[in-house]
């Protein structure tokens, strides 16, 4: 798989093996990455959380997402060895902001909304996303990002109008 080009603060290690890694073994230059204003706009907060974040690499078919028992990510070996460069920056960049919020007493799997209207998620994909056209991605590359295999083409289009409209409240970086 060629190595796309990224800025070196975006640049995933993909040699840490199976087990519980800090974040910051995953994404060493996440402390330099534009997109942490977004997630955590205090530096402080921003120092504490990727001191704290943790990354559990386990060989599951899946790609990321929070444990909330654990409190920590969960990243499919299999995704870190052959997922794109990009998409697992992205990737982390979401579910970091997802252990902020889980920080701050958030319900992640907030059963009232459905996955594309929670607010939880419309927040990380907006970081991804904002950070994806920051990258220069082009919409088609951002929607096809944001898309998952458990998402409807039409569910994928109404997730990306409410990251604007997220984007429009809150300005942009």
């Amino acid at each position: 798989m060629p190595i796309e080009s990224l800025p070196e603060y975006a640049t995933v290690n993909r040699a840490v093996g199976l087990g519980t890694h800090p974040y910051l073994a995953l994404l060493p230059g996440a402390a330099r990455s534009p997109a942490l204003r977004r997630i955590a706009r205090d530096e402080s907060q921003q120092a504490s959380l990727l001191r704290d974040a943790r990354v559990r690499v386990l060989p599951i078919p899946a790609y990321a997402f929070i444990n909330v028992r654990k409190r920590c990510i969960e990243l499919s070996w299999f995704y870190l060895k052959l997922g794109r460069d990009r998409d697992l920056y992205l990737d982390l960049l979401h579910e970091l902001t997802h252990l902020r919020q889980l920080s701050e007493g958030a319900d992640l799997w907030d059963s009232r909304f459905g996955y594309v209207d929670r607010p939880t998620e419309i927040e990380g994909y907006a970081v991804a996303a904002e950070e994806g056209s920051r990258l220069g991605m082009s919409d088609e590359e951002i929607l096809k990002h944001l898309h998952n295999p458990w998402m409807s083409a039409a569910a994928t289009r109404r997730l990306r109008r409410n990251i604007d409209e997220f984007l429009a409240r809150s300005g942009k970086l």
